[in-house]
């Protein structure tokens, strides 16, 4: 059992005080903790990660006291204050807040927790309110807020931004966010898919999207970075060519009785970038391409569908298809011959410089081949004899050692009591190894699939795409393609 440390600080706070979170971190290690769990999330949140982690250790036993700096960095939310409080006195483990008096093991240590905890709810309540009123104060004086791309507030109005942006090397023209706004909705009402008009704005404006560069040696880092001073994705573009703010109108968040969105008309007529015809047809527009195209849709046709991304900008890729002999086919009367392909969706709107396509089956012969390299690897150690038995814990090797000599010692000379502490053993070590034994579930399934699936490769050549797709979601984390290669394959197990 160890002593652990746990710091907390929200989005806000990071933000206001940088070295709030290294501040807490510094008293912690100093204060005993061996270890440090950390997270920045609000304290009324029940879904933090590192603290959820932080309460499962608890349960498991394996933590015998908890230090943070204040008893809010813990919680804010006086339900999950005494959750948690009832959690660390069932299993034994002490609660220590550095600046105040806390202790878990006295009376007035739990009665002063307890008081401490609903003044800590009743100041996040009080903050709760003092935002809802200040929000209602902006929305009774129509004070404009979030202004889209193409505008500025201007004595708390949405105006557009004519102030200059960016300057083109072609004709060395200076463009403004309006200019540019305007030119956007120009483009979509000209090529009337979403795609198309990103192609358009993003090979004129030179807009790419890209993973961020990794030194050799280096850790790899998520996330995508897009090289230019404005992108949009489709969703995006959407959702900005529906902005109310275009038309003129002023929106807020907040929904009414009837759960539509509260909506202020005509608050600058004359700032609009897009007319009410112009409105009309862009919203007739984008309905119509969600009917036919099916725009916004998650079914995964083919097996490996949502598992292939590009490593350029590390964005899903979509799947496309083509004909080989199309005139043909229709001339004759015979089937068509299709080809099916894996190809970066930010391609479309040459966001991203892959446009080598990659064949599915070329993929998918490349994830199983994966799949049956590490089954036979699985399957080897398993046979051998060093890894064939479960890993213990130095806590369970201890109870083993005791319980050895207990039945030594039952065998020279038998006795009730030693045979009841060598069924405490028995009983203690069982709990131990399930204990093991539910952190390893996920991955022994997944194990045990990989064995089953893949010790026979001939049986996935008549296999059903439902059944392939099953497998490979469960074995298969991503597949990394570049230039029309497989360059990675990363599996669950």
């Amino acid at each position: 059992m160890i002593t652990v440390g746990y710091a907390r600080v929200s989005s806000r706070e990071q933000a206001d005080n940088s070295h709030a979170l290294e501040q807490q971190c510094d008293r912690i290690r100093n204060a005993g903790a061996e270890e440090l769990f950390v997270d920045v999330e609000s304290g009324s949140r029940d879904d933090r990660r590192q603290f959820n982690k932080l309460i499962d250790l608890v349960r498991k036993g394996q933590v015998k006291e908890i230090v943070v700096t204040r008893l809010d960095r813990l919680t804010r939310s006086l339900p999950t204050l005494r959750k948690t409080i009832d959690d660390l006195q069932k299993h034994n483990c002490n609660l220590r807040a550095l600046d105040d008096s806390i202790d878990l093991k006295t009376a007035a240590g739990k009665f002063h927790l307890n008081m401490l905890g609903a003044l800590a709810e009743m100041e996040v309540d009080r903050l709760s309110e003092r935002v809802q009123h200040g929000w209602q104060h902006l929305r009774d004086r129509k004070v404009a807020m979030n202004s889209p791309f193409g505008y500025i507030k201007v004595n708390n109005q949405h105006q557009l931004d004519h102030n200059p942006f960016l300057c083109l090397i072609i004709g060395q023209c200076e463009m403004s966010k309006a200019a540019i706004a305007r030119e956007i909705v120009d483009a979509f009402l000209e090529k009337k898919t979403l795609r198309q008009c990103l192609r358009e704005i993003n090979t004129r404006y030179g807009i790419q999207t890209f993973a961020h560069n990794n030194k050799p040696g280096e850790p790899k880092k998520g996330g995508r970075v897009a090289q230019g001073v404005f992108k949009f994705s489709n969703g995006g573009l959407s959702n900005w060519l529906r902005n109310p703010v275009l038309r003129g109108h002023l929106p807020y968040l907040r929904k009414d009785k009837n759960g539509r969105a509260e909506l202020h008309l005509n608050t600058h007529p004359e700032q609009r970038l897009i007319s009410d015809a112009e409105g009309k047809e862009i919203e007739s527009i984008l309905n119509r391409n969600r009917e036919i195209k099916g725009y916004g849709s998650t079914a995964l046709k083919y097996p490996c569908s949502g598992l292939v991304f590009c490593a350029e900008c590390r964005s899903s890729c979509y799947s496309t298809s083509s004909v080989n002999n199309g005139y043909r086919a229709k001339r004759l009367g015979i089937p068509k011959e299709m080809n099916y392909y894996f190809q970066c969706k930010n391609w479309t709107s040459r966001s991203c410089s892959q446009k080598t396509m990659i064949k599915m089956e070329v993929v998918e012969a490349a994830v199983i081949d994966a799949l049956i390299k590490k089954a036979a690897q699985i399957s080897n150690i398993s046979q051998t004899p060093e890894f064939s038995a479960e890993p213990e814990s130095p806590e369970t090797q201890k109870l083993r050692s005791q319980l050895f000599q207990l039945q030594q010692i039952n065998s020279i000379a038998p006795n009730d009591a030693i045979k009841i502490a060598i069924a405490n053993l028995e009983s203690q070590i069982t709990q131990l190894r399930y204990s093991l034994s539910q952190n390893q579930e996920i991955n022994t399934i997944s194990q045990e699939l990989l064995l089953w699936a893949f010790s026979d490769p001939d049986l996935w050549k008549n296999a059903s795409d439902d059944d392939k797709k099953r497998v490979y979601r469960e074995l298969v984390e991503a597949v990394i393609i570049r230039d029309g290669q497989v360059v990675e394959i990363r599996l669950k197990v």
